[in-house]
């Protein structure tokens, strides 16, 4: 699967399959500097799924946080006239 279409599940399940195959230190040197470097690209892509999903939680937080202030700005606003 090409690495633009993964998911971060799967982004992640592979980056754990990469660290596993280069802990275990029996693979030639080419194929594990090709490892390494797929490993950094996965981290990479991850942490930047991770900052993105960060800051979109932020935003629907401060949203919903706006909104509840409107809310009870709105009924205090209301009391002292009934």
């Amino acid at each position: 699967m090409a690495k633009d279409k993964m998911s971060f599940e799967q982004r992640l399940e592979r980056l754990r399959t990469v660290v596993d195959s280069l802990e275990r230190g029996d693979l030639p040197l080419e194929k594990a500097l090709a490892l390494y470097k797929e490993g950094l690209g996965l981290s990479g892509e991850l942490g930047r799924q991770l900052e993105t999903a960060k800051n979109e939680v932020r935003l629907v937080q401060e949203g919903l946080l706006k909104e509840f202030a409107a809310l009870e700005g709105g009924a205090a606003d209301e009391e002292p006239g009934q």
